[in-house]
């Protein structure tokens, strides 16, 4: 019997301490909100990042949920899953989100701003304005959003983000190739 209270008060304790993780986890994801900076071409387009100590806080809450979901306890093991599910989800969009800005403030001022850039490219410059607009929309609206969790989490941004990020590079490749044709 000792063994069994022993095993039962082991498994409360573990339990409690899984539910207090969870609940600090909701309180500091409700307020992680973007860093944003102002487009220096265009300063109503906001350029977005996770801010240092938010970023670090992602990475060790996800290593505390790896723990959480591979452990034997299963009481908390349904909410532990989709919470890393949403901050693995966070984690890929900011990766994503930071080459796609990048390569975005690199290729815009040459489409969107160069004439003869249009001229020489007509079709790529066509293909990158359409990239720009959504771009732009995408990155307005996260920053209206704020909160990084609930924007990150959104249906079909990171499929949209892959597709952006592939076209764009498409674009720069033609660029490149044009760029090499005219030394």
């Amino acid at each position: 019997r000792a063994v069994i209270a022993e095993e039962v008060t082991d498994k409360a304790v573990k339990e409690k301490k899984q539910e207090i993780t969870l609940a600090d986890l909701e309180k500091r994801w409700v307020s992680v909100e973007f860093v944003t900076t102002p487009y220096d071409k265009d300063p109503s387009v906001p350029l977005l990042k996770m801010g240092e100590e938010d970023f670090e806080a992602m990475e060790a809450d996800l290593l505390t949920l790896q723990s959480m979901v591979s452990s034997r306890y299963e009481f908390f093991k349904p909410t532990s899953f989709e919470w890393q599910k949403a901050l693995v989800t966070c984690s890929d969009v900011m990766m994503i989100l930071a080459e796609l800005q990048r390569m975005w403030s690199y290729l815009e001022p040459l489409f969107i701003g160069s004439d003869e850039v249009k001229k020489e490219l007509p079709d790529t410059a066509k293909d990158f304005a359409v990239a720009d607009t959504e771009v732009r929309a995408l990155l307005i609206e996260a920053a209206k959003t704020k909160n990084v969790k609930t924007a990150a989490n959104k249906d079909g941004l990171l499929k949209q983000l892959e597709s952006i990020a592939e076209r764009q590079e498409l674009c720069k490749k033609r660029l490149n190739d044009f760029l090499d044709s005219k030394r």
